[in-house]
C-alpha cells in the first residue's frame, strides 16, 4: 500500500499522522489493483478480519462480530415516495449499535501493532462507545474526551467497557485542527494511539469504514445509483466513495453511485461550502442541531470533493423532520434507529423534488446507528405504561380492555 496526498499526490511514510506536509491536503491509503482484486473472492462474514488484504494492518483484528449488517428493501416508505428500490443499510446491527465499530476494530489493531499502551480520541458518542469496547477486547487502556451533554446511553456504553471519560468544555467548538493537535500531543505524552476518527488527523481509520461499501456491492448486488448518508466530519461518506472508486477501477462494478450528503440545517458546514462552490469547508462558529452524531461545526474537503466527483449533492434537513422520520421508520418499517440515521431518509423528499433521483433507481440509505443510542422516542408512552395499573389475569377482562383501546383509537 501507499500513503498518498489526495491533492498533490505526494507520498508519505506509513504511520504518519495529520495532513500532507507538502500542501496540507488530506492523506489516503492507496492499494495496487492486484490487492483490490482479492475482493472478488471475499464474501461478507461476521468480523472485518476477512477484509485484511485491504486494511492497513498486518495483525488480526479483534472482533465482536462487526460487519455483514442487513441491507433491507423498504416496505412502505419507499413505495409511498414512488421509490420501488429503496434500501436501508442497517448499521445498528453492529455490536455496539453503530457503523463506528468498523473503524474501532481497525483502531484497536493499529494500536496493538504500534505497541501503544492505550488509545485516545474525542467523540460525540458513537466513536467513544465503539472504541472503548474494542479496546477492552484488545486489552488496551482508553481515554475519551467528550463534549459536555453527550447522550447518556452512549456514555453508559463507554463507561461500562472501562474507558476513562473526560468532559472538555467547548471541545468541538475549537475546530478540527485544534482537536487534532490536542489528541496528537496527548497520545505522544501518554504513549497512546491517536484515534480521532477524522481523516485529516488519522488517515488510516477510514479504511475500516470502507467495508460498508464492499458489503453493499455483494448484497445488492452491484453499486446503487444513489447513496444517501448522514454527514458530520465526512469520513463515512468519503470512505465509501473511495471503496467504490477501487471497485470500479478493477471492473468489479460497472458504474459509480452518486452521493447525497445529508446534514442538519443547524449544523451544515458542508452544505454551505457546496452551495457557494467553495474549495474548502469553513468551520462554523457553532453547531446547534439536536441531532447527535452530525451536530459538529466542521466537515472535511475530502467529503466535498467526493460529492462533486460523484455528480451528487448536499441536502439540509430540519431537526423536526428528522425526528418525525425516526418515528415513521419505526412504525412503517419496524426499524428503531437513532435520529441521525433518519436524516438520509428524511432527505428523500427533497432529493425527489430536486430531480436528484429517479423512481426506478436503486437507492441505499445508510442508517448509521441503533435507536437505543440517543432517543426519546416513545419515552412518555413507556413511562405511562409502566405506571398503568395491571388488569386481572382473566381472558374476558383482557379482551374487553383491548376492544376498548381499539375503539378509542
Amino acid at each position: 500500500m501507499h500513503i498518498l496526498c489526495t491533492e498533490c499526490a505526494a507520498e508519505a511514510p506509513f504511520g504518519v499522522m495529520g495532513r500532507c506536509s507538502t500542501c496540507g491536503g488530506i492523506l489516503a491509503v492507496a492499494y495496487p489493483d492486484e490487492v483490490v482484486n482479492q475482493l472478488a473472492i471475499i464474501h461478507p462474514a461476521r468480523g472485518l478480519d476477512h477484509f485484511r488484504p485491504l486494511l492497513p494492518v498486518s495483525t488480526p483484528l479483534p472482533t465482536l462480530g462487526e460487519g455483514d449488517t442487513p441491507l433491507l428493501l423498504s416496505r412502505r416508505i419507499g413505495p409511498a415516495l414512488g421509490l420501488q428500490r429503496l434500501y436501508f443499510k442497517v448499521e445498528g446491527g453492529n455490536p455496539t449499535g453503530a457503523f463506528k465499530d468498523r473503524a474501532a476494530a481497525l483502531i484497536a489493531a493499529l494500536a496493538v501493532e504500534a505497541g501503544a499502551k492505550g488509545v485516545v480520541t474525542a467523540s460525540s458518542g458513537n466513536s467513544a462507545a465503539a472504541i472503548s469496547a474494542y479496546c477492552a477486547v484488545a486489552g488496551l487502556a482508553c481515554l475519551i474526551l467528550i463534549e459536555p451533554g453527550s447522550p447518556p446511553a452512549k456514555l453508559r456504553q463507554t463507561l461500562i467497557t472501562g474507558a476513562r471519560v473526560m468532559p472538555v468544555e467547548g471541545l468541538f467548538q475549537q475546530g478540527p485542527e485544534a482537536i487534532g493537535k490536542l489528541i496528537l500531543k496527548i497520545a505522544e505524552a501518554l504513549d497512546f494511539y491517536p484515534a480521532f476518527a477524522w481523516a485529516p488527523v488519522n488517515p488510516y481509520i477510514m479504511e475500516g469504514i470502507k467495508t460498508l461499501a464492499y458489503e453493499t456491492v455483494v448484497q445488492l448486488p452491484g453499486a446503487p445509483e444513489l447513496l444517501v448518508c448522514p454527514v458530520g466530519g465526512g469520513d463515512m461518506l468519503t470512505a465509501q466513495w473511495r471503496a467504490y472508486l477501487e471497485l470500479k477501477r478493477v471492473e468489479m462494478i460497472e458504474k459509480l453511485p452518486r452521493l447525497a450528503a445529508v446534514q442538519a440545517v443547524q449544523a451544515a458546514p458542508l452544505l454551505a461550502a457546496f452551495q457557494k462552490g467553495a474549495a474548502r469547508v469553513a468551520t462554523l462558529a457553532a453547531a446547534t442541531s439536536k441531532i447527535s452524531g452530525i451536530n459538529v461545526p466542521f466537515s472535511g474537503e475530502h467529503a466535498l470533493s467526493a460529492v462533486r466527483e460523484s455528480g451528487g449533492t448536499v441536502i439540509g434537513v430540519e431537526d423536526e423532520a428528522v425526528f418525525e422520520m425516526q418515528r415513521r421508520l419505526a412504525l412503517d418499517e419496524g426499524l428503531w434507529v437513532e435520529p441521525v440515521s433518519a436524516a438520509p431518509v428524511a432527505a428523500l423528499a427533497e432529493l425527489l423534488a430536486q430531480g436528484q433521483v429517479q423512481p426506478e433507481e436503486r437507492i441505499v440509505c445508510i442508517l448509521s446507528g441503533a435507536g437505543f443510542k440517543d432517543s426519546s422516542l416513545a419515552e412518555a408512552e413507556a413511562q405511562a405504561v409502566s405506571r398503568q395499573p395491571p388488569v386481572l389475569f382473566e381472558v374476558e377482562t383482557i379482551i374487553d380492555q383491548v376492544r376498548n383501546q381499539v375503539a378509542l383509537n
